[in-house]
Parts: structure tokens; sequence; C-alpha cells
């Protein structure tokens, strides 16, 4: 098969480049994080091209992501399993939509995945630009160009997703600016939020860890109050109220973004809050029990990561505490 694959690739010819590119639209599919490293390329294009036309094609689960940003002229929401889901796929209607927008640039951002570059060939852009697969497979002829992922240690996942522009064409300063939540930030209280809950289960610190922290911070008085963010009101961890914390109830994502914006610093499982909250301007601090921190972490300019992938509980709670500090007193 992969003989096969090469020997098409070799003589499959791709679109020509337009000459002249007035409407992008941008694939971002999934997860929080992920997208809101999207928000800096989006602004560093628009004020690169400011008078092409940007959208963005994302599902119900990110889509809200993108409505924060200024620099974004339309947001899509796919829902790719309408119909029978892939088999069905050209004719969803939202790709119906879009191929009638006959976008110059597609660029599908993000690691490799099938449905993106299927997502990307039923729009049918004048030219498309995607990832590439780790081995090369017959989805990397959907694109007109599909770009390998840089060799070599990366700094962040933002780099990668820059990289996949730049293959298109487009000029992308050598740094970019933070993301961005154009969301209401002024008037920012002296509160912790903290944001425990986590699928990884290597992330999951324990509630005892947590609480030590909480009791710490609230005996010598380091912020005025703790703010407790959680999944629902179910989690193990709304024991944590029982060591000081309070909770903030929250329906959506629009509803966290507006109560955690209120605070100064975040305390995060990595995942998505720890993103959302460094493009709030907060100072955060990320805890992983997983490795390639360096790539994942927010990009942002007040971020401490606490890393051990052998037992997130061997981070001590007394040094996050003084992180928590030191944030403070900055």
């Amino acid at each position: 098969m992969h003989l096969c694959y090469l020997a098409i690739r070799k003589n499959v010819k791709s679109n020509p480049y337009p000459k002249d590119i007035k409407k992008i639209l941008l694939i971002r599919r999934n997860r929080l994080g992920d997208s809101i490293n999207v928000l800096p390329i989006v602004e560093a294009l628009k004020k690169n091209y400011p008078s092409v036309k940007i959208s963005v094609l994302a599902n119900k689960y990110n889509a809200e992501i993108f409505n924060y940003s200024e620099y974004i002229d339309h947001v899509y929401c796919i829902n790719e399993k309408w119909g029978l889901g892939r088999i069905t796929l050209f004719f969803n209607p939202v790709i119906k939509k879009l191929r009638f927008e006959d976008f110059d640039l597609i660029i599908g951002l993000g690691g490799f995945a099938s449905m993106l570059s299927q997502i990307a060939y039923c729009i049918k852009g004048k030219y498309s630009v995607g990832p590439k697969s780790f081995e090369g497979n017959f989805n990397d002829l959907l694109f007109d160009f599909a770009v390998e992922k840089i060799k070599g240690k990366n700094t962040l996942h933002v780099d990668e997703m820059a990289n996949i522009v730049k293959s298109a064409r487009l000029k992308l300063p050598k740094k970019l600016p933070f993301p961005k939540l154009n969301a209401p930030s002024d008037n920012k209280q002296d509160w912790l939020a903290i944001c425990p809950d986590v699928n990884r289960k290597e992330s999951r610190y324990a509630i005892e860890n947590y609480k030590a922290i909480i009791e710490y911070l609230l005996l010598n008085k380091v912020v005025r109050k703790i703010v407790l963010f959680l999944e629902n009101s179910k989690s193990p961890y709304m024991d944590l109220v029982n060591a000081g914390a309070v909770y903030q109830k929250t329906e959506n994502l629009t509803e966290f973004i507006s109560e955690i914006a209120q605070c100064k610093i975040a305390l995060t499982a990595a995942g998505g809050s720890s993103h959302i909250a460094s493009s709030l301007n907060l100072s955060v601090i990320v805890l992983s029990g997983i490795k390639n921190q360096d790539f994942w972490r927010p990009y942002g300019a007040k971020i401490k990561v606490f890393e051990n992938e052998k037992d997130i509980n061997l981070i001590s709670p007394i040094e996050i505490s003084k992180a928590i500090k030191q944030f403070r007193k900055g």
C-alpha cells in the first residue's frame, strides 16, 4: 500500500497556487488549548494582510473560542457526525455552504488527522495546505501541499501550526503575539483560580495536596479568595471547599471564561483551562504528570510549569505554594 501511495504521489499534480489571496479558511476542529494557540496566528495574519477575509471552521466543542477574536471575520461550526459521518461528508450542509465561499486558501491546523484532510478536500478551495502524516498515506494527497512536522525539538505547539501557515506562503513574524481572548478582564480581583479536573489520570494531583496548598495560602494571606472551578458538582475535587475554596458553578465555556477572567492567578491541571487562563492575562501555574510540556505548555508571558512524569504527586505542595506567592508579589 505504501509503494502504491508513493507511486501515485509522484504523478499527482497539485492545483496552482492562487495569484491573489482574498479569502482564507483555517480549520481547527477540536481541543481548547490548541484553538487558543491559533489566535496569535490569526492576529499576525490579519495585521500582515488587513484586506484578507479570515474564516475559521471549528466544531461545537471549540468554536466558542474563536468568537472571542476580533481578527476573525466568520466562524463556522461543523457537526462531523451529520448523516453517515465520513461517508456523507461531501454533502454535509456546512461543507456545501463553504464550497460556495470559493476560498483562495484552505489551511488545516494541528497534527495529522485523516478527517482534517478529507474536510479540506470536500470544501474544494483553490489551494489547500495541511499537516502530513508521519509515514505518508493517501490522505496526504488530498492537500495540494502536505507539510512535514518540524524536525528536532520545538519550542511550543503554536510553532508547529505557524509552520503550516508559513508553508502556505504566508508571512508571519518570528515572534508571534501572545494569545488574547477579547473578554473583559481589567477588573481583576486578588483571587486564585483552581482548575483541578483533567481527563489524563497522570495529571490528576491529589486532593490532599491541593488542600495543603489552599490552607497554606489562606493561612498566610497570600490571596484573598480561592475560587474552585470544576467540570460539575460531582467532581471528587468538590471536597476542596472543606479546605476553604469557594466553588464557582459554570454552565458552559462562556460562563467559565467570564468568571475566571476576574482572577489574577490560576493553578490548573495541564489542559485547556491553563491556555484559557493565560490568554486572559492571568499568571498561570500548570501541574502535569506527562512529559514534553516544553511543547504543550501555554504560550504566554507569566507561566510556571511543574512536571513529573513518574508521579505528579511527587511535586511538593510547598513548592507550588511558593510559586503562587512569587506570582502574587510580581
